[in-house]
């Protein structure tokens, strides 16, 4: 049986503290290229993962941009505000939420590449990109042009509606480009509320609804991925299955379970999964994900439970335990998992 490359390759631009909290309990396998211009920072980030089989952490200290070059980079007196681009001090964002901290105490001048470029020197192929960049994003994703078409199948971004930066292009601007490229937007990190006036935001009285949003929306993170139309003409046999197993655990991790139990349904309807596939930890990890998820219907048993576990028996082909079987079942298919850790 061949082995099959299921190494999910993650391009994190703007990894200041670490991994995205998104990326946590991904647990298939996967490389982090961490890209990180600030010196103290990237040698920071050097130290604190521990390399294992199916996890790998690597740390690039370079900038990203729409093309090749120099820029000065502001180092703020907030480190995380640090960026290629001026703070505005009259925005919403420093004039109100974050007054004093996005002041520029020094200045670098570092070099610009293009995720293209970097990543073709680096002969890796990155599946998804997650972008924060301090108002940059929108220059970060362009530098991937060319990967954008050829089989990235998701970006998580930082993205603005009102800038907080000199010269910071919005989300209006990465959507209409990413659409261009095949993409679609999933979701938006947004719960109704933007930035609070006055510092009142906690509910006045626990026991009553809310029913009004706070402030003007500044930010959020968005999440596009790729067409299925555009996967499918990228990709085809296995590579196609790897990567909808991908794109499925991305969406997973993304709070958008439904979207990847139904990607995952219609692979198994469209030939299901090779033996080949199926010894993958990638399968093994996407499986254990949407058994908890599917898992949940199991305490009402009505025809939504049975729904579940009928599209739980198409995708994977075994049954879905409720009751008292259910949590032997997890446990036997996460004691699975460990042995491939």
């Amino acid at each position: 049986m061949a082995k099959l490359n299921d190494m999910t390759v993650a391009a994190d631009i703007g990894a200041r503290y670490g991994i995205h909290p998104t990326w946590n309990n991904y647990d298939a396998p996967v490389h982090h290229i961490a890209f990180e211009p600030d010196p103290e920072e990237a040698e920071r980030l050097r130290q604190i993962y521990e390399q294992t089989a199916s996890f790998k952490y690597d740390v690039e200290e370079k900038a990203l941009d729409r093309e090749a070059g120099k820029r000065e980079f502001y180092l703020t007196r907030h480190r995380g505000l640090s960026s290629c681009l001026k703070p505005d001090l009259t925005s919403e964002c420093f004039r109100h939420l974050k007054p004093g901290q996005a002041e520029i105490d020094k200045t670098l001048e570092i070099d610009m590449e293009t995720g293209d470029a970097v990543f073709g020197g680096l002969g890796l192929f990155p599946d998804f990109l997650k972008v924060d960049t301090e108002g940059t994003e929108q220059d970060v994703i362009e530098g991937f042009d060319t990967m954008l078409e050829k089989g990235i199948l998701g970006v998580r971004s930082s993205t603005n509606f009102q800038p907080c930066f000199h010269g910071q292009r919005l989300f209006s601007d990465s959507d209409q480009y990413l659409q261009s490229k095949g993409f679609v937007l999933l979701n938006l990190d947004y719960e109704g509320f933007g930035f609070p006036r006055l510092g009142l935001f906690r509910k006045p009285d626990p026991m009553t609804g809310e029913n009004h949003r706070y402030g003007i929306l500044v930010h959020a993170d968005a999440v596009w991925i790729i067409k299925e139309s555009q996967l499918d003409a990228l990709f085809s046999g296995d590579e196609n299955t790897i990567a909808r197993l991908k794109l499925a655990a991305f969406c997973f991790n993304n709070f958008a379970p439904d979207y990847a139990v139904d990607l995952l349904r219609e692979t198994a309807e469209a030939g299901g999964y090779s033996d080949d596939v199926q010894a993958t930890r990638l399968y093994q990890v996407v499986r254990l994900k949407a058994a908890r998820f599917l898992g949940r219907y199991r305490t009402v048993p009505d025809d939504q439970w049975e729904r579940a576990r009928g599209i739980y028996k198409t995708i994977f082909g075994d049954e879905l335990g409720g009751g008292s079987d259910f949590y032997p079942q997890m446990n036997t298919m996460v004691n699975e998992l460990k042995k491939t850790a």
